[in-house]
């Protein structure tokens, strides 16, 4: 869902604002995309989409020690379910919907307001 140009990007305030607008774009179509799969169907797309996203802003969570926060217990959830997807050969089930909606507002919402640093350590889950 993150689209990594440049791990420069954490340090850049423009640079992050620049690509705020395209991002919530993204994460919209996503969420509406995921919304319409049907019960087995193949998600290999839409999971490898935004795993990535979901691995970033929940490491940054546990950095910021907000582990006890709402957020992050769906953003694990959310985790959950892309790994068990993944181990049924992204076979969808459309109980995982509404969870990995909630996962991918989070991280539109909140990606923006984490700190520099923390979100250039955060993107060393992705290494």
């Amino acid at each position: 869902m993150i689209f990594w140009r440049d791990r420069n990007i954490a340090r850049n305030p423009v640079a992050r604002a620049l690509i705020k607008q395209e991002m919530k774009k993204a994460m919209l179509d996503m969420r509406i995309y995921i919304l319409m799969l049907e019960d087995g169907e193949n998600a290999h797309d839409a999971v490898m989409t935004i795993a990535d996203s979901m691995h970033v802003v929940a490491r940054c969570y546990e950095i910021m020690e907000k582990q006890d926060s709402v957020e992050f217990r769906m953003l694990r959830s959310a985790l959950s379910i892309l790994r068990e997807c993944s181990e049924n050969k992204f076979i969808w089930k459309r109980s995982y919907a509404i969870t990995l909606d909630n996962a991918i507002n989070i991280c539109s919402e909140n990606w923006t307001k984490i700190p520099s640093k923390i979100f250039q350590e955060g993107m060393r889950v992705l290494d």
